[in-house]
């Protein structure tokens, strides 16, 4: 569900950056930066009179899976939250249709908002003036976010050295993974103890053809083989227009459609789709790879591999999952950032807001709350100790199950769900630590200076990399028409601008 859900929402993302300077997140003085109301002024000095009130704040996220309850969650969460920290929350869930149509009201200040989720990292907020630094609060009210969350990681949510998101817990690396049906391969008795690269894995794709030609062997990620997790060998430093190449270990930006590395990867998908081996309407494909997978549609992709994912996609697929790493776990600002909390400019309880955040972090009960809703009503609480639906119950019918807890702050301090990768708050924390960092982690880079060439070169990205990544165009002649398509968009400029900020940013780190 992750994997689906994320390749929706950083193409929303994507979407809604090119909407960057339509609407102020607050009013504006005389320099072009955001002014707070006096209104919004008013209450924040309020709230920090230390008075002994309950203080409401107003979050903003958005719901997958089944959140028809959530108000009843959010009760029994202000049960705690009014006891431990004088606070309570005012709740609102938007389906992700609802959110991409809402985001940027929601920036501009249009709507009360005190705490939100943002996808993609904080520069399209910051940009518009629309979140708070939170340096200060973060140092009063985060103590406890800070016993969980490495220094390192902290960095990727600041821009020109000041904190503006603060990511929750969970996959900060990731590694290119072919992610197959385990099933299938021991029916079919195929041995891939050895498979290494994606043309290792040409006579897999091959046998499971021969036995179900009704099933594509390779299905796209809602049409997209690169994927948008960051697990290659490069570092997309957020936008992949202008990349740095053997994990970061270069600080040259290059483009990356022009490197060796990406012609063998569209030269590879267009054998197999001429042998028949990928689904032929892959190029246009909306489905996600699991969702195909689930209906019988298709065999194998390639996603983001991470400790627990052969455990989730088996739960979200209905079939046993396996995965074959293809590169090394890397970590970058992207993985990060993909999915972080805000505070808005115009909040009006910023340091309710933290406080709330804090206990996000800390407090496992709120995290089961969030998670899985309430015990006795949403879940049960097996012999075992692993939380399952109640008798009767399954993801259709339970009234809370938002299948998304990679979005909350800390997740693996509750308890786990029945199917989930044992341990995996320390398998994924071992995880992040021991892969390969970076050398950018924690660079942001602000387009705003060559935003038309920008949004010009994702628009060509859009028109050409889809049948390129699934193997449904020539690639002899499509490749050097994208290659200069991406010139004539200014790709070269977005380049320069890119390396001089980093440069910038080296110096100073």
């Amino acid at each position: 569900m992750k994997n689906r859900v994320i390749s929706i929402l950083l193409a929303g993302v994507l979407a809604l950056g090119l909407l960057a300077g339509c609407g102020a997140a607050a009013e504006r003085g005389n320099g072009g930066e955001a002014v707070r109301t006096d209104e919004a002024e008013n209450a924040a000095a309020d709230g920090a009179e230390g008075s002994t009130e309950v203080k409401s704040i107003n979050m903003y996220t958005m719901g997958i899976g089944n959140t028809t309850d959530y108000k009843a969650v959010q009760n029994a969460i202000n049960d705690i939250s009014r006891e431990k920290i004088g606070v309570e929350v005012n709740w609102t869930v938007l389906d992700i249709g609802q959110w991409f149509e809402q985001y940027n009201l929601l920036l501009s200040g249009s709507e009360p908002v005190d705490l939100m989720v943002n996808m993609g990292g904080v520069s399209q907020g910051v940009s518009q003036g629309a979140f708070l630094e939170l340096d200060e609060l973060y140092a009063e009210y985060g103590k406890d976010i800070a016993s969980y969350y490495d220094e390192e990681f902290l960095e990727a949510g600041k821009i020109n050295g000041n904190l503006y998101g603060i990511a929750g817990q969970k996959d900060f690396a990731g590694m290119a993974a072919i992610t197959y049906r385990k099933d299938i391969v021991e029916e079919l008795g195929l041995d891939v103890s050895q498979v290494k690269t994606l043309k290792d894995w040409t006579p897999v794709l091959e046998a499971v053809h021969e036995a179900y030609p009704d099933m594509a062997a390779f299905v796209s990620n809602g049409g997209n083989t690169l994927n948008q997790f960051n697990s290659y060998n490069w570092d997309t430093l957020g936008d992949l227009e202008g990349v740095l190449m053997n994990y970061g270990e270069s600080t040259e930006v290059v483009n990356l459609y022009e490197t060796e590395e990406y012609e063998a990867l569209v030269r590879q998908m267009r054998e197999w789709y001429l042998a028949g081996l990928v689904d032929k309407d892959a190029a246009t494909n909306t489905e996600s790879w699991g969702d195909m997978v689930r209906a019988g549609k298709g065999f194998c992709s390639l996603v983001t591999g991470n400790p627990g994912s052969e455990f989730e996609h088996t739960l979200n697929t209905g079939y046993p999952i396996g995965t074959i790493a293809i590169t090394e776990p890397l970590s970058t600002t992207g993985n990060v950032t993909a999915v972080m909390w805000s505070i808005p400019y115009m909040a009006s309880e910023p340091e309710a807001a933290m406080k709330f955040l804090n206990l996000m972090y800390s407090d496992s009960d709120i995290s089961d709350l969030l998670n899985y809703g309430i015990e006795g009503v949403h879940y049960q609480v097996s012999e075992e100790g692993v939380y399952t639906y109640l008798p009767g119950q399954d993801a259709s019918s339970c009234t809370y199950h938002p299948e998304m807890t990679w979005i909350w702050p800390n997740s693996y301090i509750g308890g786990e769900w029945q199917g989930a990768a044992p341990e995996i708050g320390e398998k994924m924390t071992e995880f992040n630590k021991s892969a390969r960092k970076s050398g950018a982690m924690g660079f942001t880079f602000d387009n705003s200076g060559v935003i038309n060439e920008a949004t010009a070169c994702s628009n060509v990205m859009k028109q050409y990399s889809y049948g390129l990544e699934v193997g449904a165009v020539d690639v002899d002649s499509v490749l050097p028409e994208f290659r200069q398509a991406l010139k004539d968009a200014g790709i070269d400029k977005v380049i320069a601008e890119k390396q001089r900020q980093l440069d910038e940013w080296l110096a100073e780190n």
